[in-house]
């Protein structure tokens, strides 16, 4: 999938997102955009390597954790990143919470 198709699927959405090492969290970011697809964060570090166990908490309270690939990077003014991820493994009852939350803000 191109990174233009996850970006357009994004709708803003502010979220915590916590990068884990193993069951250890060891970076946290500010999340600005969620889709299906992907994720749109604000970190001052960036993960080390081009795949990142993320765990982000939705705005109805759940925490779903998802195995993601870095497929962008823009620096801005204020020395933070926007990271753009790609998910490559969300677990299944995490992928049906974030189905229900994506068709509950579509019917609003």
């Amino acid at each position: 999938m191109p990174v233009e198709a996850i970006l357009d699927s994004m709708i803003d959405c502010s979220f915590r997102a916590v990068e884990y090492e193993g069951t250890k969290a060891v970076r946290d970011a500010d999340g600005t955009r969620l889709g299906p697809y992907g994720m749109e964060v604000r970190s001052d570090r960036l993960p080390p390597n081009r795949f990142a166990w993320m765990g982000f908490d939705l705005p109805g309270g759940r925490h779903v954790k998802a195995l993601a690939e870095v497929v962008g990077v823009v620096g801005d003014e204020e020395a933070r990143n926007r990271v753009i991820f790609r998910f490559k493994h969300v677990f299944p009852s995490d992928r049906l919470v974030m189905s229900d939350f994506f068709q509950a803000r579509a019917a609003a």
